[in-house]
């Protein structure tokens, strides 16, 4: 969270202490759809969230580029934090959403 609002100096400007706030609580978010993804063993389902948080978040000032940064910083940041299986299948899901969101 800390290294997007780097990043992206704007979004400190625009949403300031409160964005971070949603920031950190929508990072939780993210890692509790990946995780129900993962306990049915179904990507798809991490991919179809990604698709309403990018309808959300854009009505809402963001852009597809910060979840993409965000989605880029997690697949980068979970190397190593989780057993191999579950790594695994995040970043599989990851990819899938990171490949669609780019299309958008």
């Amino acid at each position: 969270m800390k290294d997007t609002y780097l990043a992206y100096p704007e979004l400190m400007e625009r949403f300031g202490e409160r964005g971070k706030e949603k920031c950190k609580e929508d990072n939780g978010h993210h890692f509790k759809n990946l995780e129900t993804a993962f306990s049915v063993n179904e990507p798809k389902i991490f991919l179809d969230y990604s698709h309403w948080l990018n309808n959300v978040l854009t009505s809402r000032g963001m852009k597809t580029e910060h979840i993409i940064d965000n989605f880029e910083r997690i697949y980068s940041k979970i190397e190593g934090q989780l057993s191999a299986e579950r790594e695994e299948f995040y970043r599989k899901a990851l990819v899938l959403a990171l490949s669609s969101l780019k299309e958008i």
